[in-house]
């Protein structure tokens, strides 16, 4: 299901998209905050073995600009517990001349409401690296707050970093009429 927003379309990966998930990852500045997995290698295959075989339990999106039709990352939700009513929420958007342009924020405010309103999700959370200080503002502003720390949890540039855990509610000011909170 495609997911309008005022500057991105969330729309379902193709194989076209694998070849520009490879090469924006390639880049260390795209791929320095996000989990192992993009920490290399990930190329072609990998991307395309991504693109190919979604997770059971995740629903993931291509950021497309709306303005030039390109894509400008990639979304998703995963381990998503119906039965706990929550799940991870993850978000990459590259190469940087994209960063700054507002696309990852909406792109998280129109998932975690898609979380609230179509999974029947309570809780979104996601992880935030040390050293992370701009993701963590957006993660702020779509609402999210801190629920725990675990320290040197993660090797990242040389040493253990400490990794944040945030997470928002559906009842949320920012996502309780769309979500419809206190329906469920």
């Amino acid at each position: 299901m495609d997911v309008m927003g005022e500057r991105v379309r969330l729309r379902a990966h193709t194989e076209a998209d694998a070849e520009f998930f490879a090469s924006s990852l390639a880049n260390p500045d795209v791929a320095r905050f996000l989990a192992d997995w993009a920490r290399g290698p990930y190329g072609s295959n990998q991307a395309l073995e991504f693109v190919r075989n979604p997770r059971p339990d995740a629903v993931g999106w291509t950021i497309e600009c709306l303005a030039d039709g390109q894509p400008v990352g990639a979304t998703g939700l995963h381990d998503i517990n119906h039965k706990n009513r929550n799940c991870m929420w993850g978000i990459w958007i590259g190469p940087p001349d994209r960063w700054g342009q507002g696309f990852g924020t909406e792109a998280c405010r129109l998932c975690v409401t898609y979380a609230f309103k179509h999974l029947a999700m309570e809780k979104v959370s996601l992880h935030v690296y040390e050293g992370n200080d701009r993701g963590r503002r957006a993660y702020e502003k779509a609402g999210f707050v801190s629920e725990g720390l675990l320290r040197r949890h993660m090797w990242l540039d040389g040493r253990l970093r400490d990794v944040e855990i945030m997470s928002v509610f559906r009842d949320h000011p920012l996502y309780a009429r769309a979500a419809g909170a206190g329906t469920g």
